[in-house]
């Protein structure tokens, strides 16, 4: 994801070889221009390796001693407080009275299964965050995450055309009849939610231009995953498209995300004016390049990713581990860094504005718009004519770019987000999601969407937070 330059004289929390080591490396990674701020650090600290090894990737998980589990509760402590970039205003890990409540608890039991682990160590560093989440591989897979899953769009799991072994969308379960742990922060007690066996996938592409009867372009973008590359480096010129239309709608409905630059391109297409960039914060460390690297690796020994897009991961992959390697190099220096931006402008690139009442876009949105997709509906909610129709969105935005960790001796799994945003017309709410301008609860929403699009802003409507004229500059 791009890190752009705040166009403002940024302040510098102190400058170094390190520091522009560091962001060269890592914008080098992540195709962006080095960020213009440093967030205080961390204290120097010996640094531990969270590599998972190749063969334990998906290995099952085991039960563990006393003991074990609380070395593996000082690995998930560490993990946290060096690669977890966290909710603004809120510490990265636990208050110590809290590690110290869970080491004891740890020492009430001679042993300790995988699934009453991960549930303790859930309890202990659980944020309201969407992308934070514990669990395990294996035959049985688990999983505990603060958001409740969305309902699957459509009558089976999705399958991309893009894609020869796809994971599963988020929303999927990770194993035919096995449990899904899910849970609300809101002082609800988490679930156990039992799964049916998955029926037959249906095989579609993950972008998609259709018209209705009415003539409106209908454009669906299923994922912004890598492994749709190729689908999705279509879509600024399919945003040219939509800006020739007089109305136009924008399916999001199951798209959980994945990497923002294609959401990002697609938007700044849809218009030739500057748009407030979100904030981001992302974290430096060397455990935050390994457990980057990690989520790429299993996705490679999984087989899920489409030869063609193979390049792009191998490439990325190679990036964190020569970032996570200059890093340990420097054994002086502090292990967590963060690098901020705050107030960046990106200019859209349409080749001219519209005219006054020349089109509308009316964004279709449910429960399964995640992350990428919020990220998306950021920026496309501050261009004049867009509309935002249907559900809430799923309300995982907060933290991305998510690293994964394996604790060595039970094998119990972490993943949470190594890099912070905030919406810049401060509508986001984590957990929440996006609420739509216009909530469609009939039968047919995408018939209702084209409706409104072709009709204009609803009397009495009005957008939160962005301008009032019903038409695309």
């Amino acid at each position: 994801m791009p890190v752009r330059r705040s166009p403002h004289p940024p302040r510098r929390a102190g400058a170094g070889a390190l520091a522009a080591l560091v962001a060269s490396i890592a914008c080098a990674s992540l195709a962006c221009a080095p960020a213009p701020a440093r967030a205080p650090s961390i204290a120097p600290a010996p640094l531990r390796s969270l590599r998972i090894p190749d063969g334990d990737l998906d290995r099952a998980p085991r039960t563990v001693s006393a003991a074990e589990a609380l070395r593996d509760l000082d690995d998930a402590r560490y993990a946290f407080e060096h690669a977890y970039a966290g909710l603004d205003g809120r510490s990265p890990s636990p208050a110590p009275s809290a590690i110290d409540r869970a080491r004891g608890a740890l020492r009430g039991r001679a042993a300790w299964r995988p699934d009453a682990l991960a549930r303790l160590l859930y309890d202990v560093f659980a944020a309201p965050d969407g992308h934070v989440a514990f669990g395990h591989g294996g035959r049985a897979p688990l999983r505990w995450e603060a958001a409740p899953q969305p309902p699957l769009p459509g009558p089976a799991p999705l399958l991309f055309a893009s894609a020869t072994r796809p994971s599963p969308p988020a929303a999927a379960p990770l194993m035919d009849g096995a449990p899904v742990m899910n849970g609300f922060m809101n002082g609800a007690p988490l679930v156990d939610l039992p799964l049916p066996a998955a029926p037959a996938r249906r095989l579609i592409p993950p972008v998609e231009l259709t018209r209705s009867a009415d003539g409106v372009p209908v454009l669906a973008i299923r994922t912004f995953s890598s492994a749709a590359a190729a689908a999705l480096a279509s879509l600024p010129a399919l945003a040219a498209e939509l800006r020739r239309a007089p109305a136009f709608v924008v399916d999001l409905r199951g798209n959980a995300g994945g990497d923002y630059r294609f959401a990002e391109r697609f938007a700044l297409a849809l218009t030739d004016a500057p748009l407030r960039a979100l904030d981001a914060r992302e974290v430096i460390s060397v455990a935050a390049a390994e457990g980057r690297a990690n989520s790429v690796r299993r996705r490679l020994a999984r087989g899920d990713v489409p030869e063609e897009a193979r390049p792009r991961f191998l490439e990325h992959l190679a990036a964190m581990e020569r970032l996570a390697a200059a890093l340990r190099a420097r054994p002086s220096a502090a292990p967590r860094t963060e690098i901020i931006t705050r107030g960046a402008l990106v200019r859209g690139r349409a080749s001219a504005p519209r005219g006054a009442g020349s089109a509308r876009g009316v964004f279709l949105v449910d429960r399964g718009c995640a992350s990428a997709c919020e990220m998306l509906l950021a920026l496309v909610r501050q261009i004049p004519g867009v509309l935002v129709a249907g559900q809430n969105t799923r309300g995982g935005m907060s933290v991305g770019e998510v690293a994964l960790f394996r604790l060595p001796r039970s094998g119990v799994t972490i993943s949470f987000g190594t890099r912070a945003f905030r919406d810049p017309l401060g509508d986001f709410v984590e957990l929440r999601g996006f609420e739509p301008d216009i909530r469609l609860d009939g039968a047919d929403p995408a018939g209702d969407a084209v409706a409104l699009a072709l009709r204009g802003w609803p009397a009495g409507a009005r957008r939160r937070g962005a301008p009032s004229s019903c038409a695309l500059r």
